[in-house]
């Protein structure tokens, strides 16, 4: 019995599958160019519904971009916290961005790119989000290299420097990823990005 919602499902629950679908209508069109059409079919809303529970299309691409950033970060804060070795763990979670980063996956691109670099620069709530997501990856792969520092694994460096180096890596990879590089070429830039851990 669900209230303001579908029948049987919290509100709650029927918003996040909107952003959630609402997130795929952005990531293939782009915010300029998701019509409005585009995203109430993308989310099965109606237009009264997309605007009382999202205010207008930007309220709905926030709500996309917190959706895909929380994913993102929850599967990473989970790969990067897996016990034993600590530059084992960093380097299973370079690797997802590398898979992520080439084939047709790689040339979809990460969406928090994709809209910084349509819209961050003339939008602070955009580019405050795509900050936030920069600055919580490199929190995470910190937490990472000091826990390998402190079991001796790591080198005692800058863990902020390296996990901001990381951080860079990976939206490098992301950008490269839309011009089709195989994965085989993204794994040899992990590889090569893990020797500042050495």
């Amino acid at each position: 019995m669900g209230n303001n919602g579908a029948p049987g499902r919290p509100r709650e629950f029927a918003l996040d599958d909107a952003a959630r679908d609402a997130m795929q209508v952005f990531w293939d069109c782009g915010y300029e160019g998701a019509s409005l059409p585009d995203l109430i079919e993308g989310t099965g809303l109606s237009r009264g519904s997309l605007y009382k529970a999202f205010g207008d299309k930007k309220g709905l691409l926030l709500a996309a971009l917190d959706r895909y950033m929380a994913e993102g970060l929850q599967v990473t804060a989970e790969q990067l916290s897996q016990p034993g070795s600590a530059r084992a763990a960093i380097r299973t979670a370079l690797l997802r961005h590398a898979v992520q980063s080439s084939g047709s996956t790689g040339r979809r691109g990460c969406l928090i790119v994709a809209m910084a670099t349509e819209q961050a620069a003339h939008d602070p709530d955009i580019a405050e989000r795509a900050r936030g997501m920069f600055e919580r990856l490199q929190q995470l792969y910190a937490a990472a290299i000091v826990r390998g520092q402190a079991s001796g694994e790591l080198p005692a460096r800058d863990a902020q420097a390296l996990a901001r180096f990381l951080v860079c890596q990976i939206q490098g990879m992301r950008v490269l990823g839309k011009t089709g590089v195989a994965k085989a070429e993204m794994v040899a830039l992990v590889d090569n990005a893990l020797r500042v851990l050495d």
